[in-house]
């Protein structure tokens, strides 16, 4: 049973040594860094969509706005200063106030 295993073995290393040996192809992509090359302007909205959505403010819902999330019903926006109010706001898509929490605490929570 070992010599049948040390055959198969040997048959199968020659048979992958076997192999068409492709020449190496140059793939470094090469950039003249001194020709002057057109500029192109980008638009946003050429590739991607684009929807301006106005937030609800009023005393309780004032935000500093990092948007954090982007659902198909609500958007998520929390304020700059983590550290020192803890507030995150939920608004639907319309724009619209829905919640506000704050949790922040020295507590377990």
């Amino acid at each position: 049973m070992k010599s049948v295993n040390s055959i198969l073995i040997m048959l199968l290393l020659v048979v992958a040594g076997c192999g068409e040996s492709k020449p190496p192809t140059d793939d470094l992509i090469t950039v003249d860094v001194t020709a002057n090359y057109p500029k192109k302007e980008l638009i946003l909205q050429d590739f991607m969509d684009v929807e301006y959505i106005p937030l609800e403010t009023s005393s309780e819902f004032i935000t500093m706005g990092w948007l954090h999330a982007v659902g198909k019903k609500v958007i998520v926006v929390r304020n700059r200063n983590r550290n020192t109010d803890g507030d995150i706001f939920i608004f639907d898509r319309s724009g619209k106030a829905v919640n506000k929490i704050n949790r922040l605490g020295q507590g377990n929570e």
